[in-house]
């Protein structure tokens, strides 16, 4: 991308930013949208893609049979507004669970246990877990805990 840039193109590459969970804790991380694809186009009235061809990363250009794939401006301003809505409202958050959400604790001495989250605070996620016969409110560590996608 940077080399398309460097060569006077505009360039975008829409990201979207969402939670992950690597060793035992959550982290805001950031993915492609679309994965080798980013949306490229010409900065000057005059240039022509033929460059683009020959730019290191490019693997070539999306067609449909001999014909360029093109996209108005309003769709890949849709795109870009998407994307930053989407990210926006993920920066807001300080965890990524809901409350109604069913998850799963996936450490510590209540492992394997799944509950549906009531309360959610800086740290802590509060979960309703069925112990005993009875749903009890538990204060858990939000590393302790995994969204159950069942």
């Amino acid at each position: 991308m940077r080399k398309l840039a460097e060569q006077g193109y505009e360039v975008f590459l829409p990201m979207l930013t969402k939670w992950e969970r690597k060793k035992s804790a959550w982290h805001r991380s950031e993915l492609v949208m679309f994965p080798r694809y980013s949306f490229v186009r010409c900065g000057r009235t005059e240039q022509g893609i033929s460059p683009i061809h020959s730019t290191p990363g490019v693997s070539d250009l999306v067609r449909f049979g001999t014909t360029l794939a093109l996209l108005d401006a309003e769709t890949v301003n849709a795109i870009r507004t998407l994307a930053e809505q989407g990210n926006q409202a993920l920066q807001a958050e300080a965890m990524p669970f809901k409350v109604g959400e069913q998850v799963e604790v996936a450490d510590g001495p209540l492992k394997g246990l799944a509950g549906i989250v009531s309360e959610v605070a800086e740290k802590r996620v509060v979960v309703l877990l069925t112990l005993l016969g009875r749903e009890k409110p538990i204060a858990l560590p939000a590393n302790h805990l995994r969204i159950d996608k069942r």
